[in-house]
């Protein structure tokens, strides 16, 4: 994976807001999808519900697509049918419109 550089000169003194110089660090380093994905973890059983997250787990957020395991072809379709409204829950508890696809496997 090729490292981007980090552009000391523009930074030298100034101010900075701590916040974004670590999500900017997080995001260089690759961190910050990690951080989404478990993000993603801790929120699914609060935004699906109990029921559908007994038979679904997320596996992987690759390229803004969600990837969720489910138990079986019938969990799958009922999922299906209910994807935009679980992306804007998930979506809405990350403060940011990270996921725009989700893929049941």
């Amino acid at each position: 994976m090729k490292q981007k550089a980090i552009d000391l000169k523009t930074r030298l003194g100034k101010t900075m807001c701590l916040k974004d110089e670590l999500d900017s660090f997080m995001n260089h380093i690759g961190l910050d999808t990690r951080l989404h994905e478990m993000k993603i973890l801790d929120v699914w059983k609060e935004c699906v519900g109990d029921s559908i997250a007994e038979f679904s787990t997320p596996v992987e957020l690759r390229k803004n697509k969600l990837f969720v395991s489910v138990e079986n072809a019938a969990w799958r379709y009922e999922l299906s049918l209910r994807k935009e409204e679980i992306m804007e829950k998930l979506n809405g508890h990350l403060n940011k419109k990270l996921i725009r696809e989700i893929i049941f496997v």
